[in-house]
């Protein structure tokens, strides 16, 4: 049930986050770039998903069921994020940069994330 619950939740979060990149993929460089120029920002966004991935790993850490699996893995990587951006935040920034370095760039991982979003929030409601 937790798990199910999880996956629509990050579900609608990846829609979201994704269609946001489609509409407005310039907003993606404009959000590297202030994370860049805050380390404060940083430590306390990664502080949160810290203790948000760590909240959601303590009642769902296993791969009984596909929604169980899928929240798992997302978690533990919201903590592993959590804890390079606490640490050492510059690699998963490289990589960001790189991954994005132009709009359309960002309109594919948009569609993506949306199709992803899709696909677990789908399997969270049945």
């Amino acid at each position: 049930m937790i798990a199910d619950t999880a996956c629509v939740i990050f579900g609608i979060y990846a829609l979201a986050a994704g269609l946001g990149m489609v509409i407005e993929p310039g907003r993606a460089t404009r959000v590297l770039d202030e994370f860049d120029t805050s380390p404060a920002l940083v430590y306390v966004t990664g502080a949160f998903m810290f203790f948000l991935g760590a909240a959601v790993l303590a009642f769902v850490d296993d791969f009984d069921t596909v929604t169980r699996g899928i929240t798992t893995l997302i978690a533990a990587g919201m903590i592993i994020e959590s804890l390079l951006m606490l640490a050492w935040p510059k690699p998963i920034f490289a990589l960001a940069r790189w991954m994005v370095p132009e709009d359309d760039h960002v309109r594919g991982f948009g569609l993506v994330t949306m199709a992803f979003g899709l696909v677990i929030a789908v399997l969270g409601i049945i």
